[in-house]
């Protein structure tokens, strides 16, 4: 079978909804929260280093670029150092992670944010590792500077004996014109280092920075989500969980439920077309005898039609035969077994056909309610005794013309018991009318319908 879909389990069960939002909106509203916000104390501190030669660290002769100093930072050597000076418990990715760095390229200054659980930290974290990258930018420039100056001297050299070789070779040929032209290119090479060495002995290029300042720790209050102190509000947001919680139920429900509900539901599980749709009443008509002479709506009118639907199963009526017989059956409790066994006799008798609905739901015996028979007395005799009992004795009258109530009800016995003897009443039963209805019990509950199914004719 299909389930039935979101928006008509929603429908159907909209109850859930309105009593869990409502449940929602009343334990939001009632209790007073003892602490209404959750405040987390957090420290932030700031090192601030100047650049004390941003002309040079504009320029390509420095060993490092601005541009990589932030990367320092965060990334190789100094979070190692750093990490080691305070004695971290962790790693060094870690603790960088902590540590935030931003540079204004127009001032020059550098800025090196972390935030801690206390000022102490806080302050130690960003003044190490500001002293670490400047430690390290110190050393890493300074071998870069040797290496640079031995790279120059060493190449001063190598002109000053290749400038020697070419003079001597000149010595013995003065008008070759290429060993002119090496000589004049190995000078201006040798000019070009010679100054090069020179500025770099007068003025090593060397960035560094100067403390601005130190970092000092700012206290900062992290505030959490917080209760909200109206009731109103705390009501509010408890409806809208409740209702949501409720949709789910819904939801999860509808998914559950095999019971079929629709026309459509019937016919896919079937698997044969709906004859006869009957129109849904309040709980409080269900015992209501709805087929009624001079009455005609749509929901009497359908039940003439399912009358007419068993009728032409049946065939024509033959006078000489026994009465027929038309099982109402359903799965559960609940479904209209009742109104229907009652209605359809009904409209049987409406027909000008001799009707005798008979009762054979003895946990929940409605039929004598809603045909407006009078209860008979207890039975004085045995459950051994009614097959030797005239029948008539035993039916009832009811409202409607040519409608006959039997119901075993009063006697003492089991359902099954009782269920039993209502059969082997049906064969001398046959032929006191046209045609015989019995409403029956929950197929899905009991057991004892199944004994009724041999002796039915049409079975609804």
């Amino acid at each position: 079978m299909t389930n039935s879909s979101p928006l008509r389990a929603l429908q159907r069960r909209w109850w859930i909804i309105v009593l869990m939002a409502a449940f929602g909106a009343l334990v939001g509203a009632l209790p007073a929260p003892e602490n209404v916000e959750e405040q987390a104390r957090v420290f932030v501190a700031t090192n601030t280093l100047l650049f004390n030669n941003l002309s040079a660290a504009e320029t390509d002769t420095t060993a490092i670029s601005p541009s990589q100093v932030q990367l320092f930072v965060t990334t190789g050597e100094v979070p190692i150092r750093a990490a080691a000076e305070i004695n971290f418990d962790g790693n060094a990715a870690t603790l960088a992670s902590q540590v935030e760095t931003s540079f204004d390229e127009e001032s020059g200054a550098l800025l090196i944010a972390t935030q801690q659980e206390s000022a102490a930290q806080a302050e130690l974290v960003a003044n190490t590792f500001a002293d670490e990258l400047d430690s390290y930018l110190t050393e890493r420039q300074d071998v870069t500077y040797q290496a640079r100056l031995a790279s120059s001297i060493e190449r001063l050299a190598t002109l000053e004996t290749q400038l020697r070789e070419v003079t001597q070779e000149l010595a013995i040929f003065p008008d070759d014109p290429l060993l002119l032209a090496k000589s004049q290119a190995i000078s201006r090479q040798y000019s070009v280092v010679f100054e090069q060495e020179a500025v770099l002995q007068e003025n090593p290029p060397t960035l560094g920075f100067t403390t601005l300042q130190r970092a000092e720790a700012v206290e900062t209050t992290d505030r959490g989500i917080g209760a909200p102190t109206s009731r109103l509000t705390r009501g509010l947001l408890g409806m809208l969980v409740g209702a949501a919680l409720g949709i789910g139920v819904a939801l999860v429900l509808g998914q559950l439920d095999r019971r079929l509900r629709t026309r459509e539901q019937a016919e896919t599980a079937m698997d044969m077309r709906a004859r006869v749709l009957i129109p849904k009443v309040r709980d409080r008509d269900r015992d209501q005898l709805i087929v009624q002479p001079g009455r005609h709506d749509p929901l009497s009118d359908a039940y003439r039609t399912v009358r007419n639907v068993v009728g032409f199963v049946q065939g024509p009526a033959d006078p000489t035969n026994d009465a027929r017989i038309t099982l109402v059956v359903s799965p559960g409790p609940g479904d209209g077994k009742t109104s229907l066994a009652a209605n359809l006799a009904a409209a049987m008798a409406e027909s000008g056909q001799r009707t005798i609905l008979v009762n054979t739901d003895f946990r929940r015996p409605r039929l004598a309610s809603a045909l407006n028979a009078e209860r008979s007395t207890p039975a004085p005799f045995t459950m051994e005794v009614p097959e030797h009992v005239d029948l008539k004795s035993l039916l009832q009258k009811t409202d409607q013309t040519r409608l006959l109530l039997m119901d075993l009800s009063s006697f003492d016995g089991s359902a099954g018991e009782l269920v039993r003897a209502t059969i082997s009443t049906l064969p001398n039963l046959s032929k006191l009318a046209d045609s015989i209805v019995i409403d029956s019990s929950p197929v899905g509950a009991t057991a004892e319908v199944l004994e009724l199914v041999p002796h039915a004719d049409v079975i609804v």
